[in-house]
């Protein structure tokens, strides 16, 4: 440990040092503010010209208010409506008792918010059922392999896709029965993925059924 007068002296040098930082950092600071002005004009809050009571109306206000503008208000208004008649305690308008609940007795605000829950839960799992259904198919099949081309096509073919009939020279026609042809436990495994499948995406009876419109027309060929 160096003596007493070294740590003295050391001391009062980094003191200095740090006194004469702080001054001049201080009239650097003042010397920018003398510069910039008003730091007011700078804010987007503080208009820069005089605005009209118009442009202070539609332009101004509506980003100072902190409820939700026309549009937003009436369009979630239609959404909680829409809702609304859709349910069994028939929301906000049941508890208020602006809508009849046929059979049943006066719903209340707890009736309301249980039926919120369900519903939100029920598109939970419906969301989760048809996310375990993509990543079954997902594994199921190998999609790379389907679009993938591992050897590369000649620049000249012998024949014409746009023809009918067109077969190329040398390469016999894939017949059904050796395509239909797989292993027998191959075959379980295909089963058994298929029923695991179907029981995850079962019959369609949780499916909200679509509106009722006429049939599509079809091309007859």
């Amino acid at each position: 440990m160096p003596a007493w007068p070294d740590i003295l002296s050391k001391y009062n040098i980094l003191l200095s040092q740090s006194h004469n930082l702080t001054i001049s950092l201080l009239a650097a600071h003042q010397a920018s503010t003398a510069t910039l002005g008003n730091p007011y004009e700078k804010i987007a809050l503080h208009p820069r010209v005089p605005l009209t009571d118009a442009q202070l109306d539609n332009e101004l206000i509506p980003l100072l208010r902190n409820q939700q503008t026309t549009d937003v208000l009436r369009y979630e208004n239609e959404t909680v409506r829409h809702l609304a008649e859709h349910m069994e305690t028939k929301g906000s308008l049941g508890v208020l008792g602006h809508a009849s609940r046929p059979g049943g007795r006066h719903p209340e605000y707890d009736d309301v918010l249980r039926e919120c829950e369900q519903i939100r839960a029920e598109h939970d799992a419906r969301v989760e059922r048809a996310t375990r259904a993509v990543t079954m198919l997902r594994d199921k099949y190998d999609w790379k392999a389907r679009v993938e081309v591992e050897q590369e096509e000649p620049e000249e073919l012998d024949w014409d896709p746009r023809l009918p009939g067109s077969v190329t020279e040398g390469g016999p026609e894939p017949s059904e029965e050796g395509s239909a042809e797989t292993p027998s436990g191959r075959q379980s495994n295909d089963s058994e993925e298929e029923e695991e499948l179907e029981e995850v995406l079962g019959n369609g009876e949780h499916t909200p059924e679509g509106s009722q419109g006429p049939p599509t027309p079809m091309a007859v060929g």
